[in-house]
């Protein structure tokens, strides 16, 4: 058994475990007292800096002078009111992590990712350095032990993700970035940073959370130009070693790196090529990549515009089902996992417009699983010369091809999907097959030239994409992600 050691070159021996690149879907729960407030502007830019969509950033505007929230918060509860006020509403009154568990399950997530502590300083379990967290106070209960055991009851892995490393609010002192040992700068700026009083704090706190919870993932918010600052290399290396002990395979994020993908960056264009990245997989957020991408990645967003409930947004601020499954197969077919948000309120229910959404996917995936779970990228992930879009995955040596839309739909005749896969491969497929609630559905394939020309009913059985299982069909980029085969 090898140990890690607290530097990069060690570090990025680690590999990606077969369980992260099978998952696909996880679920990232943003829940804590910025659920009783509830409100950031629809409107807003993500990392700006005045306003924000983020409805978890409460602690932050409301103590920015000239803020929307600031102004928001003035109006409806008056300038005396602090953020630590609101913690006697975050109750959880109404949460059953039991039900929460299920509904992931039904859904088809590998595993779930519960904001332990955010930005705002609040543990959600039963910290022994601050009295400050949800078993003292509001809900007077371990929320990260009670949704562990729940999930891994039902075989879903789990992690408390971790922000504090960047907190923006701390009960007891003023404004922003509370703690005295730590500079009162905006988190996009590159001046200030913690002291070595805040960073014992701080990890202590940490390394109490992975020592109680044994998390299967670190998922967490190093400011990646304070990455030494914070010691992230040491706490990382103990995990892993720790990991090795406990017998878990184990997986952590990017954002601990000097040079990671921070949730602001264009990775547009050749702005993310070049670029270093240490960690196990990369997470962009609220975008995703063109193309497949040699390293693991994770796109991370929620089903709104923020990641915590935000009380303003309307079922129209939030993804359509069909726009939720075609972005998240286009993910999947570029080497991507989904980590999609929800955001209960205080009381522990989840909003309808987001359980509406889980519901779609889940029942989407009960039809279509198999193109996605342990899938593999193909060759390529898009058929540039289909009339629909069509993105590709390939498991256990078939090709699966979705189409994103259904290739027409005349009643009189049977619908034609065409794929160009006899241009990557050499040998057409033994048999194609449409999958559909009542299981496969054998489609005629015509060869022509490099085209496959697939015959399909009139009309699908369900709704947002479809997708063709190609049996007996190689895949010249085994060695992409894991073995796949």
């Amino acid at each position: 058994m090898s140990t890690f050691e607290p530097t990069w070159e060690s570090l990025d021996t680690h590999e990606v475990p077969t369980w992260f690149h099978d998952a696909k879907l996880g679920i990232f729960v943003h829940w804590g007292v910025y659920s009783v407030p509830a409100w950031a502007p629809t409107d807003a830019d993500i990392g700006g800096e005045e306003a924000s969509p983020y409805a978890e950033w409460y602690p932050y505007y409301m103590y920015e002078d000239g803020s929307p929230t600031r102004e928001y918060h003035r109006e409806t509860y008056g300038e005396d009111v602090e953020y630590a006020d609101f913690v006697g509403d975050f109750t959880a009154a109404n949460w059953d992590p039991e039900e929460w568990a299920d509904l992931f399950a039904d859904v088809g997530a590998g595993y779930v990712v519960l904001t332990g502590e955010h930005h705002d300083g609040f543990p959600l379990w039963d910290s022994h350095y601050t009295k400050y967290n949800a078993a003292e106070m509001g809900p007077e209960r371990d929320l990260v032990g009670d949704l562990s055991t729940a999930v891994r009851d039902r075989g879903l892995r789990f992690a408390p993700s971790y922000h504090a490393n960047f907190n923006y609010y701390q009960p007891g002192f003023e404004g922003q970035f509370g703690h005295p040992d730590f500079d009162s700068t905006h988190p996009h700026d590159d001046e200030g940073g913690p002291g070595q009083e805040y960073v014992d704090f701080m990890n202590a706190k940490h390394r109490e959370l992975i020592r109680e919870y044994e998390p299967d993932l670190l998922w967490f918010d190093v400011p990646t130009k304070h990455s030494d600052d914070v010691r992230a290399k040491e706490l990382i290396a103990d995990y892993y070693n720790r990991a090795a002990e406990w017998g878990k395979e184990v997986a952590v994020n990017d954002r601990a790196s000097t040079d990671a993908i921070g949730p602001t960056i264009d990775i547009e264009g050749d702005r993310w090529d070049g670029k270093a990245f240490h960690g196990d997989f990369v997470t962009p957020e609220y975008t995703t990549f063109d193309e497949i991408r040699e390293e693991k990645w994770e796109a991370c967003r929620g089903i709104g515009h923020s990641f915590g409930y935000n009380q303003v947004e309307e079922d129209d601020d939030h993804l359509s089902p069909g726009d939720l499954v075609r972005s998240f197969v286009d993910i999947v077919s570029k080497n991507g996992n989904l980590l999609l948000n929800v955001g209960p309120r205080a009381d522990g229910t989840i909003p309808e417009p987001q359980r509406s959404r889980l519901e779609a996917l889940g029942e989407w995936l009960s039809i279509n699983g198999d193109a996605i779970f342990a899938s593999r990228p193909w060759v390529v992930a898009e058929d540039e010369a289909s009339d629909v879009e069509v993105r590709y995955t390939w498991r256990d040596g078939d090709c699966y091809a979705t189409a994103l839309e259904w290739p027409g739909y005349d009643e009189a005749k049977p619908g034609s999907l065409s794929l160009s896969v006899l241009r990557h491969v050499e040998h057409a497929p033994a048999e194609a097959a449409l999958l559909t609630r009542d299981g496969d559905r054998a489609c005629e394939v015509t060869v022509t030239d490099e085209t496959l020309a697939l015959e399909l009913p009139s009309r699908p059985d369900h709704e947002y994409a479809y997708t063709v299982r190609l049996t007996g069909v190689a895949n010249p980029r085994i060695g992409v992600g894991a073995t796949g085969e």
